[in-house]
């Protein structure tokens, strides 16, 4: 039983985005590519739909995993493989966004359980429209900031995808909670 554990093991494609990555850069075997998009592709997709519409988010992803394939060589294993993608998708998203001199939050519809009640989803919808609204009211950065703690990146992460210090991406994060707390705390003003 043991046995067959460890020759399973042996004959399995390596699992960690770094030594997949790695294996990417000197083989340039798209296997490789393959396994790293089955497994950041929809997070990196996601993360650029809430930015969004979901036609710009998925030519940005395409654009961004082309960027992986002509920029491999640069990535240097100092942050996380997700880290890195996730820094070329912003710097994607922010070009798209001065090109087209636009600065918008789109509403993402997710789809709702068929067991919901009607008023379940009136009340479902309305809250996440409200906080969609009150996401848009955040300045850019915060917002952005505070989608990518949400996507589960550490501060240092953060710092790293958007170029800033730690102690910005910290405050950028204070201050979207505070808005967020407040209007959710007194949105009837």
């Amino acid at each position: 039983m043991l046995l067959s554990w460890l020759i399973r093991r042996d004959t399995e494609p390596e699992s960690d985005p770094l030594s997949l990555m790695q294996s990417y850069i000197q083989t340039d075997n798209p296997a490789y590519l393959a396994l790293l998009i089955n497994c950041y592709g929809d997070d990196l997709y996601h993360f650029l739909l809430k930015q969004t519409d979901p036609a710009l988010a998925a030519d940005l992803s395409q654009q961004s995993w082309l960027k992986v394939m002509e920029q491999k060589q640069q990535f240097a294993g100092h942050s996380s493989f997700k880290t890195w993608l996730f820094a070329i998708g912003r710097n994607l998203l922010l070009d798209e966004f001065r090109k087209q001199k636009r600065w918008l939050y789109e509403v993402n519809e997710e789809l709702v359980a068929e067991d919901t009640s009607p008023d379940q989803l009136l009340e479902q919808q309305q809250n996440e429209l409200q906080l969609q609204q009150l996401l848009l009211r955040l300045p850019l950065l915060q917002r952005e900031t505070l989608l990518l703690q949400l996507e589960g990146f550490s501060l240092q992460q953060i710092a790293q995808i958007t170029a800033a210090e730690p102690e910005t991406v910290k405050s950028r994060l204070r201050y979207a909670r505070q808005v967020l707390a407040k209007q959710f705390g007194g949105h009837d003003e």
